[in-house]
């Protein structure tokens, strides 16, 4: 790899945990500066302006969740257990800092709402790909006889993202993993209770 594209993967991965701890607006050119350990002009070879990285360091925070889900949901054998796995990624990003500020959808949806269009998109977009993922999840479960055949994918996927991700602002909040904890506690729960096909 040339060192070129190594300074701007460097430049990704540093602005990457600034912008998911302090967000866009509270992370300054100058920080980025200062934690790349580059000049200024350094980062202008690379990057046009603020946005362009705070874009690619979005995608960044992002495909690492989805790094960690795939690892995580290889060794799964059945659908349940790959939603279980999905609540210990987030509990681990959480209690172990993986990913460092959190869940970038969480914390860029709530930044950008109305600030920042571009940011805006780019988490919705990562936010379908993850319902996606999710809801291939429970089909399957739903076409192995192991979930019921009644429940509806896209509100169950609705339900464990809502419970899930209110579970991480909870925790970032208050410093306190116990509340994610509780909420992936209620999901494990539903799928018990709600979701699982008991008759075979």
């Amino acid at each position: 790899m040339r060192k070129g594209q190594l300074t701007k993967e460097h430049i990704i991965r540093e602005s990457a945990g600034l912008f998911n701890t302090k967000g866009y607006t509270g992370a300054s050119l100058s920080e980025i500066i200062d934690r790349c350990g580059i000049r200024k002009g350094g980062i202008y070879n690379h990057f046009e302006n603020k946005d362009e990285i705070a874009l690619a360091a979005f995608d960044y925070s992002f495909s690492q969740i989805l790094s960690f889900l795939s690892k995580t949901l290889e060794n799964a054998p059945n659908s349940k257990e790959r939603l279980l796995a999905i609540c210990r990624v987030y509990i681990d990003i959480i209690e172990n800092n993986s990913i460092e500020g959190g869940c970038p959808i969480l914390n860029t949806a709530i930044e950008s709402d109305d600030g920042h269009p571009l940011l805006k998109e780019r988490a919705q977009n990562a936010m379908k790909m993850f319902i996606d993922r999710l809801t291939m999840i429970i089909v399957k479960g739903i076409e192995n006889k192991e979930f019921r055949n009644d429940i509806n994918p896209e509100e169950v996927c609705t339900y464990i993202i809502a419970v899930v991700e209110g579970g991480v602002m909870l925790s970032k909040l208050f410093d306190d993993s116990k509340y994610l904890r509780h909420c992936t506690n209620n999901v494990v729960q539903y799928i018990e209770v709600q979701m699982l096909n008991n008759n075979i």
